[in-house]
Parts: structure tokens; C-alpha cells; sequence
């Protein structure tokens, strides 16, 4: 019984550990720019057309407007979206695994007297050692990365890059939680931060349907 429990709970660790590992996401962002509501945009990427669509929706929803809905021959800014994934990497870890021993102890009766009538003898493992091994995996390094610069000027006018590293090794899996774990931060000057997003993500969820729909 012990060993099943043992296992059970070295299993769920690991489970535990690797949603976590695969939907961690480190976003950068610098932003020279005062107010994004109604800045007027076009998007240029060399990616599949559906990560545009996402890049778009999202964009919108925080006051971007495209070039392309208004009046305007020229936006104010350009933005160059790249989506790529690099690997695989292997990684290595270690982890220490269990060594059991049997134990046998009389029941029924007293310990010290195991030869008396209708005694049992009940045998259970314990742990006496453990033994560190090493084992390895492969990952994949995502990357989303919004690159917008003012068309007036030339110079840049905000860039937000959202990383992430996993064993997931299909981008279009992965770039719905790039960018929604990007999305607050877009056009914004903040330090680099840390964002835990799963693939069952409602936001995440809601995006991939709504661009499967257009």
C-alpha cells in the first residue's frame, strides 16, 4: 500500500510541475508611446495568417484601430509580428528514487510471542535508502514578438516579446497563450514579468474559437 501511495504522489509532483513548466511565459515590453486608444495600425508578418488574426483581435480590444477600417492612406504605426519556435533542447534533471525493504511483524498476538495459536504474520515495505539518477527531455522555445514603430518618425515606438519554453513542439498550440499572456503589457513600459497561462485558458479558449469562426 505504501509504495502505491509513494508513486501516486511522485506522479502528481511531476504532472504538477510540468503544467507549470509549459505555460510559463516571460514577457518583455518597452514603449516609448503616451496613449494607444485609437492609434491607427497595420500589422506586417511573414507568420501563418491565423497568428495575424489573433495579433489583430487582440489589438483591437485594446484600442488599436487598423488602417484598413479607416479613411487613412497611412496608419501612424507599423507593426512587424514574428512567430517562431526553436529546438529541440534537452534538459536534464535529477530526482532520487525510493529504495524499499520488507518488514514482517506478528499480528494477532504479541510481538515476542509469534508462535502462539492463530498468530499471523503480516509483511509491508518501508523506505530505507534512496539512489539520485538523472533523466533527460526535449523542449521547444516559442517566441512572440510585436514590434511597432512610428511611421511620422522612424523611430520605435513599442515592443512587446512574450518566451516560453516546453515540450510542446506545435507554435499554433502555443501562440494563443503567448499572447494572451502578452496582451495586458502591449504598448506598456514594464519590467519583465512573469506569466502562468494554460492552454485551457478561458481568454485562450475564447480567442482560438473567435478566430476558427472569421
Amino acid at each position: 500500500m505504501k509504495i502505491h501511495v509513494y508513486i501516486l504522489i511522485m506522479l502528481t509532483s511531476c504532472l504538477q510541475v510540468g503544467c507549470i513548466s509549459h505555460n510559463t511565459c516571460t514577457v518583455d515590453v518597452s514603449s516609448s508611446m503616451d496613449d494607444r486608444s485609437g492609434v491607427v495600425y497595420s500589422l506586417e508578418t511573414k507568420a501563418d495568417a491565423v497568428y495575424s488574426d489573433q495579433v489583430d483581435l487582440v489589438l483591437q480590444r485594446n484600442g488599436f484601430v487598423p488602417v484598413a477600417l479607416t479613411a487613412q492612406s497611412t496608419p501612424e504605426i507599423h507593426i512587424m509580428l514574428e512567430a517562431t519556435i526553436r529546438g529541440p533542447f534537452r534538459k536534464t534533471y535529477t530526482y532520487y528514487q525510493p529504495v524499499f525493504a520488507p518488514r514482517s511483524y506478528c499480528c494477532s498476538c504479541p510481538p515476542e510471542r509469534c508462535r502462539c495459536s492463530g498468530h499471523r504474520t503480516q509483511t509491508s515495505y518501508e523506505i530505507v535508502d534512496s539512489i539520485k539518477r538523472t533523466g533527460s527531455y526535449e523542449v521547444y522555445t516559442r517566441v512572440l514578438n510585436l514590434n511597432a514603430t512610428e511611421l511620422k518618425s522612424g523611430k520605435g515606438a513599442w515592443e512587446t516579446t512574450a518566451t516560453s519554453t516546453g515540450r510542446a513542439d506545435k507554435l499554433d498550440q502555443v501562440f494563443p497563450v503567448l499572447l494572451i499572456a502578452a496582451e495586458p503589457f502591449i504598448a506598456t513600459n514594464t519590467s519583465t514579468i512573469r506569466v502562468l497561462k494554460k492552454l485551457n485558458n478561458p481568454a485562450v479558449l475564447a480567442l482560438t474559437a473567435e478566430t476558427k469562426e472569421n
